[in-house]
């Protein structure tokens, strides 16, 4: 079987992107690439891989949900192909209708049996995911024109959505132009124009509320209010009267009747941040409100009907929190309607330039002077950290370091002093320094496989820089 994977490069003759004229080498224009992600059975034919490869694209293989997320986020991947197992079972099914939605925001064909089309949950996926199938045996003058329309519709969707994102470099209020952050921005706009209950989940500081907003913003109740409540900060015993209200005298220090936070929301949308937290008491009153939307006040016996969108957000597992007891299933499945995760800061380096300009331009009237950015090595440095509190740590370290810096241009040393590395047996600022320059250079090379072009491109150098940065760190080329 021929392995899909990332091809090797073509041999060391003239680069397949210039043209000779007249004794001169010149620049030809290169079409961008074109990768192709493949899930399910293998190519039947070798002889079919081969023939994709040179028509110019890349056939990247995921064998479950993790490792094609991996790819959708790691490279800009616009089309996908499903090749349907023969014969199909719903084992073999199922983790590949689960890969297609999730990953909706490609244009997906599929490869099938005849015979597979006469099972109604297969009609009902090509119909509901695909952009085109065919049945097998794989007719490739088709396949290979199908793909081609696949993807020239899909970059044209994505050279629109590149065109609405403004200067700062994001959408919604946001700010980025990485992979991860422009399929965020999709996200938002589809799940937008669903009027369905929302769960976000992600890592503390990637920005779960401002999801919630931009949801809200760009929907049909944007005119409606949006209300948000954090189910972390109200002790377990108010939960439901901050949710759902309480009559005059339902409690000692109930002066007076209240709505609850539900009513308030009343055609708009109601945020429950940290929904995780909700005690499970107050998680069987919530799931009967969205199963009839009818809420009723503690201490009262008349209920009221009510229009509201629910969003949820949360930094937890619920899947696991359900496993040990302390989150409804039911619930959870009533929240997590629509799933959209945020994405850590970790895998948005792309982002690291224009979030540290939007946070000094933010914060210019309370700094001490003008900042024109940051130095190479401060951003080298920022890239390298962890950021466990995320997009919100990020902010913090360098407004820190603004109000500190003496120079112009924050430094590593400035950030350093705020968000200190572990240094091990470093004694030094060079020290740290270069053992940050060296793992950069080391993780950038091992994704790219070894591509020095690529890595180059990737910060922002020249090719003959960065072999004297291998050179340097003795790291020979893969």
């Amino acid at each position: 079987m021929h392995k899909l994977d990332k091809l090797p490069d073509a041999p060391h003759t003239r680069s397949p992107g210039t043209a000779t004229v007249g004794g001169r080498t010149r620049q030809a224009h290169r079409p961008p690439p074109r990768r192709l992600l493949v899930l399910g059975a293998e190519l039947p034919d070798e002889h079919i891989a081969s023939e994709l490869a040179a028509s110019g694209w890349t056939l990247l293989r995921a064998n479950n949900l993790a490792e094609a997320r991996n790819i959708r986020d790691r490279h800009e991947v616009f089309t996908g192909l499903v090749l349907m197992p023969r014969p199909l079972t719903d084992e073999a099914f199922a983790p590949l209708r689960r890969i297609v939605t999730e990953l909706e925001n490609l244009e997906w064909l599929a490869v099938l049996a005849r015979e597979d089309l006469a099972h109604p949950d297969v009609r009902r996926f090509a119909a509901a995911h695909l952009r085109d199938y065919q049945v097998y045996p794989i007719d490739l003058l088709r396949l290979t024109i199908t793909l081609g329309h696949a993807w020239g519709l899909a970059a044209l969707i994505d050279a629109d959505r590149r065109a609405q994102i403004s200067v700062s470099g994001g959408r919604f209020g946001m700010v980025g132009d990485s992979l991860p952050m422009r399929r965020l921005y999709a996200q938002i706009q589809r799940v937008a124009e669903a009027d369905l209950p929302v769960l976000i989940t992600g890592e503390t500081g990637t920005g779960k509320e401002l999801v919630a907003r931009a949801i809200h913003a760009q929907s049909a109740r944007a005119e409606a209010p949006f209300v948000a409540l954090n189910c972390a900060a109200i002790p377990p015993s108010l939960v439901q009267s901050e949710l759902f209200g309480f009559t005059k005298g339902a409690f000692t220090g109930a002066s007076a009747s209240n709505g609850g936070l539900v009513r308030s929301a009343e055609g708009g949308t109601l945020l429950l941040d940290e929904i995780g937290e909700m005690p499970l008491e107050a998680q069987a009153s919530l799931l009967r409100f969205l199963e009839d939307k009818v809420v009723t006040p503690v201490g009262g016996r008349n209920g009221a009907r009510v229009d509201v969108t629910i969003i949820s957000s949360t930094n937890r597992d619920l899947h696991e929190e359900v496993r040990l007891g302390r989150f409804r299933k039911d619930l959870l499945y009533r929240l997590d309607v629509v799933a959209i995760r945020t994405p850590p800061l970790r895998d948005r380096t792309a982002d690291f330039e224009a979030l540290v300009s939007h946070f000094l331009m933010a914060a210019s009237s309370s700094l001490p002077r003008r900042l024109h950015g940051l130095t190479y090595e401060a951003l080298d440095w920022l890239k390298a950290q962890a950021w466990p509190g995320n997009v919100r740590e990020l902010r913090s370290c360098v407004i820190q370091a603004a109000l500190h810096c003496e120079g112009r241009q924050i430094t590593a040393k400035d950030l350093a002093r705020f968000r200190p590395m572990p240094l091990g047996s470093a004694t030094s600022l060079n020290e740290v320094l270069t053992s940050t320059e060296r793992s950069t250079l080391q993780q950038l090379l091992a994704r790219n496989r070894g591509n020095v072009s690529k890595t180059a491109r990737d910060l922002k150098v020249s090719r003959m820089t960065l072999y004297r940065l291998m050179a340097k760190h003795d790291l020979a080329r893969q």
